[in-house]
C-alpha cells in the first residue's frame, strides 16, 4: 500500500489505483445524494426509494457521460482504437451527457413510483451544482479542463498549489476548472437560500433555475477552455448550455406548464383530501370529556380533572393521555373501560358540526378522493361517521390499529395514499389539533387547521398551518384555488 504515489493518485494497492479524480467525483455525488435524501425524507419519501434511484441512476449517468464524450471524440480518438471506449480511467466524461441520461432515467423511475417529478427535481438539482463544484477539483488534480496560456504574473496573488498545478506542458494556463467551480458554488447558495425563499413561484422552479444558472456559467467558461468537444467550428458544450438556459427560463415563466399541462409531470390533479375525526368531522368534545371524567371516577376516585387537563386530552392517543396518570401495566384495562362508556353513550353526547355533511358530499360529487385518518380505533371512527351520515363518502378510513405510529407521525397519511394508489405529493389534511398540523409538517403535506374550539386557536396557528378555516364551507372554496398542495416551507 502506498499513499500519494503521484500527483493524480491518492492510494495504490498493487495494481489498484485510487485517483483523486475518482474520490472527488464520488464525494461530490454522495454529498448531493445525502442532501437530496434529507430533503425528500422530510417530504415523506422512503429512504429505500431514493437509495434505489441513486444506485441505478449513478452508473447510468456515468455511461451517458462517457457515451456523450465518445460520440464527439469518435473521429479524433476512438475510430482508431475502439477498445479505448472502455478505458474510463483515462478520463473523458462529459457532464452534459450524464445530466441527460440521469434525467431520462429519473422520468421513468419517478413516474413509475407515482412521484411528482417537478417536486423531486426541485429537491435534487440544486444539490447537483454542489456535486459539480467538488467534481471540478478532480479535473484540477488531473490537470484538465483548463484554459488558454497566461503569463506567470497572472498567478501573482494566487495560492501556490493552484499556480503550480496550472503549469502544464511548459506553460501556465487559466484555471477554468476553478471559474466553473466558484460559479456553481455561488449558484448553489443563490438558488438554495435566496431564490427558494424569495423567487420561487411553483414546483419545478428550482430545477429550472439550476438549468439557467449552470447553462450560463458553463457557456462563458467553455469559451475559455482549450479542450472543448467540437461539432465542426462550434463548441458542443456552449450549444447545449444555451439549450439549458432556454429550457430553464421558459420553465420559470411557465411555458412548459401550459404546453404540457395534460402530461406528467406537468399535469395537475385534484389533491387527496384527508380528515381527522374528533373535532373535525364530528363534535366529540363533550363525549371525550364525559368519558375521561367517568373513567377517572373509577380509577382515580377523588381526583378532580381541571379544565386545562380536559383540554389536553383532545388530540393525543388514549394511551398517551392515561400514561400521564397511571402505571403502564394498567393502561390497557383503563382504555377498555373508557371505550366501553364512550361507545355506550356515543350518540348521547356527540354533536354534528355545521356544514360538515354538505362539505363532504360536495367534495365527493366533485370527484375528490376522500379519507379519514384518526388516532381513535376504527370502530369508533366509523360510529362517528355513521352518526353524521357520511361513512360511505370516504374511500379509506384508518383508525389507531391501522397506523404504524399515531399522529403526529405521518405514517397514517402515507398509508392512506398507498391504499388509494395515489402519490403523496398532493395531500390536504384537515384537522383540529396541534398533532394534526405536525403530522403534515412531518411529511410536507398541506395542513388545514379547522378551528372549532376557540380556546385552541392560538396554539394551532402557532404551528403555522398552510391554511386555517372556521367553517367547513370554506374548505370547498380553498380547494378551488390554484395551489401546490404541499407545505412549501418544509
Amino acid at each position: 500500500m502506498e499513499f500519494f504515489p503521484d500527483a493524480k493518485t491518492l492510494l495504490s494497492i498493487g495494481s489498484l489505483h485510487v485517483t483523486w479524480y475518482a474520490v472527488l467525483f464520488l464525494g461530490g455525488a454522495f454529498l448531493a445524494y445525502g442532501l437530496s435524501l434529507r430533503q425528500l425524507k422530510k417530504w415523506g419519501y422512503k429512504e429505500e426509494l431514493i437509495e434505489n434511484f441513486f444506485l441505478m441512476m449513478f452508473p447510468i449517468a456515468i455511461i451517458g457521460a462517457r457515451l456523450y464524450y465518445v460520440i464527439f471524440e469518435w473521429n479524433n480518438i476512438y475510430i482508431y482504437d475502439p477498445i479505448r471506449i472502455f478505458y474510463i480511467w483515462e478520463g473523458g466524461l462529459a457532464i452534459h451527457g450524464g445530466i441527460i441520461a440521469g434525467v431520462l432515467f429519473g422520468i421513468y423511475y419517478f413516474r413509475k413510483h407515482r412521484c411528482d417529478g417537478l417536486r423531486i427535481a426541485d429537491a435534487i438539482f440544486p444539490n447537483v451544482l454542489l456535486a459539480q463544484v467538488i467534481g471540478r477539483w478532480g479535473n484540477f488534480m488531473n490537470q484538465e479542463a483548463y484554459g488558454g496560456i497566461v503569463d506567470a504574473s497572472y498567478f501573482e496573488h494566487w495560492p501556490e498549489f493552484i499556480r503550480d498545478k496550472m503549469y502544464i506542458h511548459g506553460e501556465y494556463h487559466q484555471p477554468t476548472f476553478l471559474y466553473e467551480s466558484v460559479g456553481n458554488l455561488v449558484g448553489f447558495f443563490l438558488i438554495t437560500f435566496v431564490y427558494k425563499k424569495y423567487g420561487r413561484k411553483k414546483r419545478g422552479d428550482l430545477a429550472w433555475a439550476y438549468l439557467t444558472w449552470y447553462g450560463m456559467v458553463r457557456f462563458f467558461v467553455e469559451g475559455l477552455r482549450t479542450d472543448s468537444l467540437m461539432l465542426g467550428p462550434l463548441r458542443v458544450a456552449q450549444l447545449v448550455s444555451l439549450v439549458f438556459v432556454a429550457i430553464g427560463i421558459l420553465g420559470i415563466f411557465g411555458l412548459w406548464d401550459s404546453l404540457f399541462k395534460k402530461l406528467w409531470p406537468f399535469r395537475k390533479e385534484k389533491p387527496v383530501v384527508l380528515f381527522d375525526l374528533d373535532g373535525t368531522l364530528v363534535d366529540t368534545n363533550e363525549l371525550i370529556r364525559a368519558s375521561f371524567i367517568h373513567t377517572f371516577k373509577k380509577y382515580k376516585p377523588g381526583y378532580k380533572l381541571r379544565e386545562e387537563e380536559l383540554q389536553s386530552f383532545l388530540g393525543p392517543t388514549l394511551k398517551e393521555s392515561f400514561l400521564r396518570y397511571f402505571p403502564a401495566e394498567q393502561v390497557d384495562e383503563i382504555c377498555d373501560y373508557y371505550r366501553s362508556f364512550n361507545h355506550t353513550h356515543h350518540d348521547e353526547y356527540v354533536r354534528e358540526i355545521p356544514h360538515v355533511r354538505e362539505c363532504v358530499m360536495t367534495l365527493k360529487n366533485e370527484g375528490y378522493t376522500l379519507g379519514v385518518v384518526s388516532n381513535k380505533i376504527e370502530n369508533t371512527v366509523r360510529m362517528g361517521l355513521s352518526y353524521v351520515g357520511i361513512e360511505n363518502a370516504f374511500d379509506v378510513v384508518l383508525g389507531a390499529e391501522d397506523l404504524e405510529k399515531p399522529k403526529p407521525d405521518p405514517s397514517g397519511l402515507l398509508r392512506a395514499c398507498e391504499l388509494l394508489n395515489r402519490g403523496h405529493d398532493d395531500i390536504v389534511y384537515v384537522g383540529d389539533s396541534v398533532g394534526d398540523i405536525k403530522a403534515c409538517k412531518n411529511m410536507g403535506a398541506y395542513s388545514v387547521a379547522f378551528i372549532l374550539d376557540k380556546q385552541r386557536a392560538s396554539e394551532m396557528i402557532a404551528q403555522k398551518p398552510c391554511a386555517y378555516i372556521t367553517d367547513m364551507k370554506e374548505l370547498i372554496t380553498l380547494l378551488k384555488e390554484d395551489k401546490e398542495w404541499s407545505d412549501v416551507t418544509i
